[in-house]
């Protein structure tokens, strides 16, 4: 797991942390969060390694909303980050390919 993410002129750290600690929401246990003032990306210690990946993928893109005024709302955020989680993972030389000179 990588731990920053550079979003815009933000670098968010990634931290995998205990839920009972952090990551309630309303009562229900959270995959992850962001907190925009701190930038930083918080992740359930107790998830899986592909759904840790899944929730970066799903909170930069709340990063994304954040740094560019943008509301896709939670609904959107969730299919679309599940969405390009699995077509990078699917297609693992796509992002290298799309950065590097043929």
């Amino acid at each position: 797991m990588v731990e920053k993410i550079k979003i815009g002129w933000k670098e968010y750290g990634i931290q995998c942390v205990e839920s009972s600690n952090v990551l309630m929401n309303g009562g229900m246990e959270c995959y992850g969060e962001i907190l925009h003032d701190k930038c930083l990306i918080r992740l359930n210690v107790s998830n899986t390694e592909d759904q840790m990946r899944a929730t970066v993928v799903h909170e930069i893109l709340h990063g994304i909303e954040n740094m560019y005024g943008i509301d896709l709302g939670e609904e959107v955020v969730t299919k679309l980050g599940n969405a390009l989680y699995t077509l990078v993972k699917d297609n693992p030389k796509l992002i290298g390919g799309l950065i590097s000179p043929q």
